[in-house]
């Protein structure tokens, strides 16, 4: 909880600061809020659980079977029990600490969100992210985009901002937090852009004013509590308003059939 309170906290806040519910809602339906590289679903989830409507997209099938067992299948809190760190036999401090269990999830989706109204708020889309989002559908559909851990797993940064300024309607958020780590820069057969913040700011900024930025924010990712040695990220968060310029330029696809 104290792990995903660091990565999603910070996003939620401003969401409900720069995207409030009573100035954003069209008749009765709230805000749409889109959360991409959701993995199991839990940030849009909670974006939900706060009145807006959201969407998560994912990319990974893995991801995408974790997701559905909890969303669709956990029938109460702490129903299943995983054992996550069972290969892990670096760092521990215990002969047994690789097989300590956890059990999932702590809040059951379909119980916390009973009686939402309306019923379909939220959603998930699987696909990588640009292909199923620069459609002319999404085009200026979203009120924001909230992302964590996320921007780095293009192979083209620019293609990432640049799909997702087409799809926020102007005065919308784009809030993101994580590393830039770059999902494909150690598979030297792909294709791997790797800019920097330096060079990544100037580019959000064509589409979007920046009103927060935070570029020491300290949040761990998949951490085991009981190991000797943990990995700390120094996170950028930023929160961006969508301006009225409209998105140009084009990039070569970076996925082969």
């Amino acid at each position: 909880a104290g792990e995903r309170e660091r990565c999603y906290g910070p996003l939620l806040t401003a969401l409900e600061k720069y995207v409030p519910k009573e100035k954003f809602m069209r008749g009765n339906r709230p805000p749409k809020v889109m959360c991409p590289g959701s993995g199991l679903g839990r940030l849009p989830f909670e974006v939900v659980r706060r009145g807006y409507e959201s969407q998560g997209n994912e990319f990974s099938y893995h991801m995408l079977l974790g997701s559905q067992m909890i969303l669709n299948c956990s029938q109460f809190p702490l129903q299943f029990e995983i054992y996550p760190f069972v290969l892990g036999l670096g760092q521990r401090r215990g002969a047994h600490d690789h097989l300590a269990g956890v059990r999932v999830p702590d809040v059951a989706p379909g119980q916390a969100l009973m009686g939402i109204d309306p019923p379909d708020l939220f959603s998930m889309a699987a696909g990588e992210f640009v292909e199923v989002y620069e459609s002319e559908e999404n085009r200026e559909a979203w009120d924001a985009v909230l992302s964590a851990f996320f921007v780095d797993t293009a192979k083209n940064i620019v293609m990432y901002i640049r799909c997702i300024a087409g799809m926020i309607r102007p005065g919308g958020l784009f809030a993101n937090l994580g590393p830039l780590l770059y999902h494909y820069a150690e598979m030297p057969e792909e294709m791997s852009l790797e800019l920097s913040w330096e060079e990544v700011k100037p580019l959000l900024e064509q589409y979007f004013t920046i009103v927060e930025t935070k570029e020491d924010h300290d949040a761990s990712y998949t951490t085991n509590p009981a190991c000797f040695s943990h990995i700390q990220y120094h996170c950028v968060f930023f929160a961006a308003i969508r301006n009225d310029v409209p998105v140009e330029g084009q990039s070569n696809p970076v996925f082969q059939d």
